[in-house]
């Protein structure tokens, strides 16, 4: 019979440098051909969207399915041999999860002493990013900017205790981006938030907010710049990444070029050019949702307090 975990149970049992193990572990996974990523699906019902999500592995045999709607999201964990293991609450867990994602990617494709963020966005999901890049050692200091100031310097403030990093606000998503060795886009706009002229020489971008196809964070020169252009899954940017899309349909891109997450993080070492810029398109898969399932679970259940629903 199934337990129930709550988005408490989350901040209790799932810690940042555990969660990017995992998703590093479901990369890898995926890499040996032993995990699948099913893509996103939107579904609409009028004026309502329920969009479903699906990842499997099979050590341990397990699948997840998610789900969410406006405001709530929800994972069912599966195994192969017992069935139902768990219902979630997921909204932590997707933060948490998209900052391991992000923070994996780093580590494969940003220079080694690369620790210079500059983030724009100042929300939940900006938060998650900037703690999952600390864990892994690349987050010695930022600069953040966005759009709302009383938000960016109450962000900035809780960052800064909650971190012990020099953490600043800056006047523009110019000024925050000069400089950076890392950049993290943490929004949910519909034009570019940050140009390639912006870009320092051997940059890594993180563009994790914009996962419509409806929305762009990135100057597309940003995209034809960088000499690696990483996502966690190509079928689902084919439907969901705005830049991509756009410069597909221009013939400017081909979709072919795209490098899936699990071949980096496959191949150690892939970074050749230390002046060269990466670019890693975050979108948020089911096989990340699984991993952070799975840790989540197993942590639960080891503690001996949760009885079957």
């Amino acid at each position: 019979m199934p337990i129930y975990l709550n988005e408490q149970h989350a901040a209790e049992f799932v810690d940042m440098p555990s969660a990017v193990a995992a998703v590093r572990d479901a990369f890898l996974a995926q890499a040996r051909g032993e995990a699948v990523n099913i893509p996103r699906t939107r579904l609409e019902f009028g004026e309502r969207r329920l969009n479903v999500m699906a990842g499997g592995g099979r050590a341990p045999d397990r699948y997840a399915l998610k789900s969410y709607g406006s405001a709530t999201y929800h994972i069912l964990l599966y195994s192969a041999q017992q069935g139902l293991l768990a219902i979630m609450e997921a909204n932590l867990l997707g933060q948490i999860r998209t900052g391991a994602a992000s923070a994996v990617a780093t580590q494969a494709l940003a220079r080694p002493d690369a620790g210079k963020v500059g983030l724009i966005g100042a929300g939940r999901q900006a938060r998650t990013q900037i703690h999952a890049l600390h864990s892994v050692g690349r987050a010695r200091e930022v600069a953040v900017f966005a759009r709302n100031r009383a938000k960016q310097t109450a962000f900035c403030v809780q960052l800064a205790s909650e971190l012990a990093l020099p953490v600043r606000a800056a006047s523009s998503a110019q000024e925050a981006v000069a400089g950076a060795d890392i950049v993290v886009t943490a929004t949910n706009s519909s034009t570019p938030v940050v140009m390639s002229e912006w870009l320092s020489s051997g940059a890594h971008v993180n563009a994790m907010g914009a996962n419509a196809a409806s929305r762009r964070e990135l100057d597309p020169q940003i995209v034809l710049r960088a000499a690696l252009v990483v996502t966690d899954d190509v079928e689902q940017a084919r439907t969901e990444a705005g830049e991509f899309i756009d410069l597909a349909r221009a013939g400017r891109l081909d979709w072919n070029d795209l490098i899936p997450l699990h071949r980096v993080i496959g191949a150690p070492g892939f970074r050749r050019d230390p002046d060269a810029i990466t670019l890693f398109k975050s979108l948020g898969v089911g096989l990340e949702d699984l991993a952070i399932a799975s840790l989540l679970y197993d942590r639960a259940a080891a503690s001996g307090r949760f009885k079957p629903l």
